[in-house]
C-alpha cells in the first residue's frame, strides 16, 4: 500500500514537471525564435539598415546660404551652381554680358561725340569730316544721349550683380525645404457670438 502510494506521488510529480517544462517551452522559443514569415537574415539586414540610416543622419551636411552668398559675391553664377540651379547661370551671364556690351559701346560713342563737341566749340569745325555734318547742338545732344545710356548700362550691371547674389541666398535658404504632395484646403462654415449677436464665418484650413 505504501509502495503504491509513493509510486503514485512520484508519477504525479513527473507529470507535473513535464507539464511545466512544456508550458515554459513556447515562452522561451518566442523570445529566441524568429516570428513566422521572417528570417534571421531579414532581422540582421533591418538592424544593419537602421545603423546605416543613423550613420547617414549623423553625416548629413546642411546646405549653407552663407556659402552660396559668398560664392556669388566672388564669382557671379557660382552661387546658382552651388544651389544646383544650373539653368540660371546662362541667364546671369547673358544679362551681365549685355550690360557690359552696353558699357563698352556707349562709352566709346560718348567719348567720340564729347571730343567732337569740344573741338567744335574750340575751332568751329571738326577735323573728322563725319562730325562736320552735325550742327553744334546736335553734337551736344548725341553726347548727352550716349552718356545717359552709358550710365544706365552701369546701373544695369550693378543690378544684375546684386540680384544674382540675392537669388543665390534665397534659393539656398529653401534648398532643404520639402513640400509634401499631400496638399489640401478645407473650407468649413462656423459661427461665434460677438457679444449677444451670432456671427457666421468661414474657416479655411490649409494642410501642407
Amino acid at each position: 500500500m505504501n509502495n503504491k502510494y509513493i509510486l503514485g506521488i512520484i508519477t504525479a510529480l513527473l507529470l507535473f514537471v513535464s507539464m511545466a517544462v512544456q508550458a515554459q517551452g513556447p515562452v522561451n522559443d518566442s523570445l529566441t525564435s524568429t516570428p513566422a514569415g521572417f528570417s534571421n537574415d531579414t532581422t540582421s539586414r533591418s538592424i544593419k539598415s537602421n545603423s546605416t540610416a543613423k550613420k547617414d543622419t549623423s553625416t548629413f551636411v546642411k546646405h549653407s546660404p552663407k556659402k552660396a552668398t559668398w560664392l556669388s559675391v566672388c564669382l557671379p553664377g557660382a552661387g546658382q551652381a552651388y544651389n544646383k540651379k544650373y539653368w540660371k547661370m546662362p541667364i546671369v551671364y547673358a544679362a551681365g554680358g549685355t550690360a557690359v556690351y552696353g558699357i563698352v559701346f556707349y562709352t566709346k560713342q560718348y567719348n567720340n561725340f564729347k571730343s567732337a563737341y569740344s573741338e567744335r566749340l574750340t575751332t568751329g569745325s571738326n577735323e573728322d569730316g563725319y562730325y562736320n555734318q552735325f550742327q553744334t547742338p546736335t553734337l551736344k545732344s548725341y553726347r548727352d544721349y550716349y552718356r545717359y545710356y552709358r550710365d544706365l548700362s552701369y546701373i544695369g550691371l550693378g543690378a544684375v550683380y546684386i540680384l544674382q547674389i540675392v537669388d543665390a541666398a534665397v534659393d539656398a535658404h529653401f534648398f532643404d525645404f520639402k513640400i509634401t504632395e499631400d496638399l489640401s484646403l478645407n473650407v468649413q462654415p462656423t459661427y461665434q457670438f460677438v457679444g449677444a449677436t451670432p456671427s457666421s464665418q468661414l474657416l479655411f484650413t490649409f494642410k501642407f
